[in-house]
């Protein structure tokens, strides 16, 4: 009875990540792509304040999106846990960890974002600041969103490639799928550090370096939405098999 329950959960728990993943990714792309370019200029305080406030609704709408990812990361690391836990919960608890941390820091990121925007707009603050000096310390919180979007995003990769690998060993989905998904984890973590450590490489790869993950992400949500996971009967003989 106990096994039949464990296998209905991980098999709920499957379709719910993939659904999840959909969700994710659907807001993360609306967020990229419907709001316009990167409406910060380098080193022009000016044109990067006249670009946000010009399309401030649409600037507040991709920050919306964002934290419809970040809240979806929470759910999908939930979800995952459920799923993989019979194969070694240690890991897939880290893994979850590590997608968690991601979420949080988004979350700070959007913030960040939100306090820049009334530095931008906000009366108050720039009657407090002296006029112009808001605006510089506008994008000292922008800058702080970029940064805390690429940690947020190494801890993905973290907690990504650790439930990849899991998936990868069990079999629930094809390894095809699980094996892209692991490399492009290792890909995009290799990349952040890159771009910590060298930062100007970081205008040649982005974003073109997130489309491995992309198409690995886009491969498992569908699978795990539309046919679930490929759970055999009995818990202990899948986390025993694994182990070995």
């Amino acid at each position: 009875m106990t096994e039949h329950t464990t296998e209905a959960t991980q098999r709920i728990a499957a379709r719910i990540a993939g659904w999840t993943l959909l969700l994710l990714m659907a807001s993360g792309f609306t967020g990229m792509f419907a709001f316009g370019a990167n409406p910060i200029v380098e080193g022009d305080v000016l044109a990067t304040a006249q670009n946000i406030l010009a399309h401030e609704r649409a600037f507040r709408g991709s920050l919306a999106c964002e934290i419809v990812m970040l809240n979806c990361d929470v759910v999908l690391a939930l979800a995952l846990y459920a799923l993989l836990k019979p194969v070694n919960s240690t890991l897939a608890l880290l893994g979850s960890f590590w997608r968690i941390a991601n979420g949080g820091m988004l979350g700070v990121g959007v913030a960040a974002s939100l306090v820049a925007l009334d530095l931008f707009s906000n009366p108050n603050y720039m009657s407090l600041l002296n006029g112009g000096q808001s605006h510089p310390l506008a994008l000292l919180f922008f800058d702080l969103h970029d940064r805390l979007s690429l940690m947020g995003l190494m801890f993905f990769c973290f907690g990504a490639g650790v439930h990849s690998w899991l998936l990868y060993k069990s079999r629930y989905i094809p390894r095809i799928i699980s094996g892209l998904y692991l490399f492009a984890c290792i890909e995009m973590l290799l990349c952040c550090f890159t771009f910590l450590i060298f930062p100007t490489i970081r205008a040649v790869l982005d974003p073109a370096f997130v489309v491995p993950d992309a198409i690995a992400e886009l491969s498992a949500a569908l699978w795990l939405a539309l046919k679930g996971a490929n759970v055999p009967t009995g818990a202990k003989e899948i986390s025993s098999t694994v182990v070995s």
